[in-house]
């Protein structure tokens, strides 16, 4: 089974994460792609809504999509969300799956700023989403040799190996702002790019005001 993994602070969580999420399980075949929310990001400031209301939002969202499913991994957890200590346990956790860790392009460029980051593709596969306004061009040296050295062009091949390639896929840019969302939900807006059974939730529990 090919099981992807989608991580970030999901405050909330939109549109843009789901659709290129879809799409994505279309390009690589993807069997399962869990959205796990972070507890404690050490990268970033610290989000809004609590960890069980992001991981509510997530189930909610998920609902609406075939192989889409919430883990609540790193919320159980009692460090930081290091990526690389999570895909390490969930490599043992799921021992017969090719894993993917899926993250966006803004991510790969400062991926050399996070916490034990050549560990993180001796657990699972990267594979990188473009992110509308973000470019392919990496400042850092090791972090360009790095993907230099791991990067494969076929998506097929990631089905092949455990682990250890870096996949640029092909799915659509959606610009939503999880910061502007933020601000547009203080307002209340008719139709906000979240899943009506989300929105639902943040104004039943008063989040973003």
């Amino acid at each position: 089974m090919i099981r992807a993994v989608f991580g970030g602070t999901f405050d909330p969580i939109h549109h843009g994460h789901l659709e290129t999420s879809s799409a994505l399980m279309k390009e690589l075949g993807i069997d399962r792609l869990a959205f796990m929310p972070s507890a404690t990001p050490p990268h970033r400031a610290q989000p809004e809504a609590s960890a069980k209301q992001r991981l509510d939002m997530v189930r909610l969202a998920c609902k609406g999509y075939p192989g889409f499913e919430a883990e609540d991994w790193e919320l159980k957890q009692t460090r930081p969300s290091y990526t690389a200590s999570t895909l390490a346990e969930l490599s043992e956790h799921y021992p017969g799956d090719t894993l993917i860790f899926v993250m966006g392009m803004d991510s790969l460029m400062s991926l050399n700023q996070w916490y034990q980051w050549h560990d993180i593709i001796k657990h699972a596969h990267i594979v990188v989403m473009p992110r509308s306004g973000v470019s392919f061009e990496p400042q850092d040296s090791e972090l360009k040799r790095f993907i230099e050295q791991h990067r494969v062009y076929q998506p097929g091949i990631l089905a092949n190996s455990p682990d250890g390639k870096l996949y640029i896929a092909q799915t659509p840019l959606i610009d939503i702002s999880a910061t502007e969302l933020r601000s547009q939900l203080h307002e209340r807006p008719a139709s906000p790019p979240i899943p009506t059974s989300v929105y639902e939730y943040i104004k039943t529990n008063k989040l973003y005001l």
